[in-house]
């Protein structure tokens, strides 16, 4: 893959500074470059892509809704948890209707929407010139490396892709269906109302000073409207609250936003001095060479960077094959409806299956008391690491010391795992969780 990277990157680099000088003339050439930014944009986010644990969540209520349980991460209970309900239907759709996997599907759906940022912010840029489009493109195409890595299968993609097109729509005098774009944006970030408002607030002046109409804000307010009020009414209404929390992010993936309005921002600025009619051949001679190499230095950073982040992607992709491998286990020996603590593991809760029921004891507010576990009991077994250790590990949480043992397995050839089991069920656990060849129950000395 680092090879497939250098290899798009000088093909880019190269076609790019040959075809420059004629870019605004050829029509071709500015097709060919932005084919090769997409193409570039794809490598990069493949080299680096890992899903987060934190996208589990997501996906276990699109599992949930896809086999017919409702939007809910444990069946039964009806906790509304999550701030991308755009994104968490788009997920579910494909489960849904073909029975596709759901963490595929996200994922290839956050590539295309990616790659689709990288189009738009070449149609924004390009409304002020062809030079400007072209540029941010490219820029564009490197900053994807931000929706990638850590934030593959996430909403950021999207959240991204429906700002850009909200500016388009706002620019090219689209209010309706900037107001529609704004709604998407805040169903899919709940902190996207910030840039709702700003839209607003950008109508609302240009209607004062009367460089549009007054059809202007009220047509995107209209148009956000009549998709935020039913979504706020089916929310109060399925959980029986409004939603709160506002904004509910704690994690804000901002970057790739700010480098993608960053790179139309500058191509638009510098797109506009280089297509000024200079009398001097040496000026158009930088206009000419310099931009598209400044330009291609500026995104070349993305590729030692995707170097850089191989060690932590490798790792970090490794630990996920051993939840998978972990979740598996567990659903496969553990009969249905038992009850799991993985709180701050939610990949171990996707793969354990929808059947089984998942509560967080270490998610506790006070330190003398579990989590909320009034609907299902106390947990019969709790994973503190959702991926193996390299040594055997015998410690246990002061929470569980009083009521849970511990039970240690070990896997050929990559470490060892440490549960913490019920101890009224502790013998009927064991005898349920051995047998599997792969892990080996090794009591602790």
């Amino acid at each position: 893959m680092p090879g497939a990277l250098v290899a798009a990157w000088l093909a880019l680099a190269g076609v790019v500074t040959a075809a420059w000088p004629r870019v605004a003339t050829l029509r071709a050439n500015r097709g060919w470059i932005l084919f090769l930014a997409l193409v570039f944009a794809l490598v990069l986010q493949l080299v680096v892509a890992t899903v987060p644990d934190d996208a589990f969540v997501t996906f276990r209520y699109a599992r949930n809704m896809a086999e017919g349980y409702g939007a809910v991460y444990t069946i039964g209970e009806r906790t509304q948890g999550l701030p991308n309900f755009l994104w968490l239907v788009l997920v579910t759709l494909p489960g849904a209707l073909f029975g596709a996997d759901v963490v595929t599907g996200a994922v290839v759906l956050g590539i295309a929407c990616a790659l689709g940022c990288v189009v738009v912010a070449y149609l924004l840029a390009k409304r002020f010139t062809t030079t400007a489009g072209v540029l941010a493109a490219l820029l564009t195409a490197g900053a994807s490396l931000f929706a990638s890595h850590g934030l593959a299968g996430t909403e950021t993609p999207l959240f991204v892709l429906l700002v850009l097109a909200g500016c388009l729509a706002l620019v090219t005098g689209h209010p309706l269906v900037a107001g529609v774009l704004a709604a998407l944006a805040v169903m899919t970030r709940s902190d996207g109302v910030v840039f709702a408002l700003l839209g607003e607030v950008w109508l609302l002046t240009a209607a004062v000073r009367r460089r549009s109409s007054w059809w202007g804000p009220a047509g995107y307010l209209l148009g956000a409207l009549v998709f935020l009020v039913p979504w706020w009414a089916w929310e109060a209404t399925y959980y029986g609250h409004a939603r709160s929390g506002w904004p509910a992010s704690s994690h804000l993936p901002y970057g790739f936003l700010l480098c993608a309005l960053a790179a139309v921002g500058a191509a638009v600025a510098s797109g506009r001095t280089s297509n000024r009619p200079s009398p001097r051949p040496r000026r158009r001679l930088a206009e000419r060479r310099v931009m598209p190499a400044v330009a291609l230095v500026l995104c070349a950073v993305s590729v030692p960077a995707a170097f850089a982040a191989q060690q932590v992607v490798h790792v970090d992709r490794q630990r996920m094959a051993q939840t998978t491998e972990i979740g598996h286990w567990l659903r496969d020996r553990l009969p249905s409806g038992s009850n799991i603590d993985t709180f701050g593991n939610a990949a171990l809760a996707y793969r354990a299956g929808s059947r089984m029921m998942i509560t967080g004891v270490t998610g506790s507010a006070r330190d003398d008391e579990y989590a909320p576990v009034a609907l299902f009991g106390l947990p019969v077994l709790a994973a503190p690491l959702a991926w193996y250790s390299p040594a055997q590990d015998c410690g246990i949480a002061e929470k569980y010391a009083q009521r849970y043992e511990v039970a240690t397995f070990q896997r050929t050839g990559l470490g060892w795992l440490t549960l913490y089991l019920r101890a009224d069920s502790e013998s009927r656990l064991l005898s349920q969780l051995s047998g599997d060849e792969r892990l080996t129950y090794v009591p602790c000395p």
